[in-house]
């Protein structure tokens, strides 16, 4: 899969993300089931996961600071991870609300640093290496599906004591492939500004495309948080549930490794309004005729467009928008308004929403923020 020129930068790579997200295999889709075992309420669910999100607003910038001050991006990624492994152990032995919050307050500092320090560090580090980014970014698409299909096989047999478990040691592996990653340090030029956010904001082109991000990953936030419950709530078992979301990041993969080239060669913007177009019949569909296995494995292969061909594309927005120089303030930017803003509000809207009216309604929502998505983006292209 990579040349043996490549192979030790790669490789490394790889397994960064692979262990990275298998942390998330285990943690997202299922740690909403986890909270309702111990009888915290959807609203409480909605505002303890949406702090990892909201924190990326603000703290990726001073991840991103200290990467550009010390010029060691692999540092910083593994300050960050050894962070998030030490912060995920008292999970183990919380059992309120309060002290959730705290704890995932305190994970947040670090947990939403990960994404952008390794994507940042994976784009530099196989320049002129022809690796797409895609093929590394499918580790994470792997350990995915590892993990969500290995916690709903334990979930079913063992309960729901099993997902804590997973996210330690998928974070503890993680960790242990920082010392493997190949250092390129980033040249200390103090005589000369490294940009700023806000000169960066200012471009009409920026604010647009990050308005997009943060309506995607709104519309994406009710599952993320409910989809476990919601199947579970359908008649599913653990069991299949895992299957079901692996289902999805199963062609995310085969979209990853033999795609990346090849939608480059369309218009980002037809390809987006692809996405928002599948993503109401996706949301609308999985809302109210979860019942059918049929509907729920088509909407899972729809995961593929609505989530993974969106994240391709923005990557490389983000790549052609902000140079080189200013590469780490763009990765930051974006999280903060696509996952931190847009994740994070529409993951507290959720809660609110699943104790008003449960399932169907929580998709609905997304389905509208689809839609509203899809005309923003057509009004945009009519000016």
């Amino acid at each position: 899969m990579f040349s043996a020129r490549a192979s030790s930068v790669a490789w490394p790579l790889f397994g960064y993300f692979f262990f990275f997200c298998s942390l998330n295999g285990a943690m997202v889709p299922y740690i909403s089931m986890y909270y309702r075992s111990i009888d915290l309420t959807g609203s409480e669910i909605g505002r303890i996961m949406s702090i990892l999100t909201l924190s990326t607003i603000l703290v990726p910038h001073f991840w991103g600071w200290l990467t550009t001050r010390l010029g060691l991006p692999k540092l910083s990624l593994q300050i960050a991870t050894g962070g998030t492994f030490i912060a995920v152990i008292p999970f183990y032995f919380a059992q309120d609300y309060e002290t959730f919050w705290v704890i995932t307050f305190i994970l947040a500092l670090f947990y939403s640093a990960l994404m952008p320090l390794a994507d940042s560090l994976a784009l530099r580090s196989i320049r002129g290496l022809g690796v797409p980014y895609t093929r590394i970014r499918a580790g994470g698409s792997l350990g995915y599906i590892c993990a969500v299909t290995l916690c709903g096989y334990l979930i079913s047999t063992l309960g729901v004591g099993v997902i804590v478990p997973l996210m330690i040691i998928g974070i503890t592996i993680a960790f242990i492939m920082t010392f493997f990653l190949k250092e390129k340090p980033i040249p200390l030029d103090k005589g000369k500004s490294t940009g700023s956010f806000w000169s960066l904001f200012r471009l009409k082109e920026v604010r647009f495309f990050l308005l997009i991000a943060f309506l995607s990953y709104m519309a994406h936030a009710p599952f993320n948080v409910f989809i476990a419950l919601h199947l579970s709530n359908s008649g599913y078992s653990g069991e299949q549930i895992g299957l079901l979301i692996s289902f999805g990041v199963v062609i995310e993969i085969v979209l990853f490794l033999f795609f990346g080239n090849i939608v480059k060669q369309f218009s980002a913007v037809h390809i987006v309004a692809l996405c928002f177009v599948l993503g109401i019949c996706r949301w609308f569909l999985v809302g109210w005729y979860a019942e059918s296995l049929a509907v729920v494995l088509i909407t899972q292969l729809a995961h593929c467009i609505t989530f993974a061909l969106f994240h391709m594309v923005s990557i490389e927005q983000v790549h052609r928008l902000f140079p080189e120089k200013y590469a780490a303030q763009g990765q930051t930017m974006y999280s903060a308004f696509a996952i931190g803003l847009g994740g994070g509000s529409g993951m507290i809207l959720s809660g609110y929403i699943w104790e008003l009216a449960g399932g169907e309604g929580v998709f609905t929502f997304a389905a509208i923020i689809s839609a509203l998505a899809l005309v923003t983006l057509l009004v945009n292209q009519l000016d």
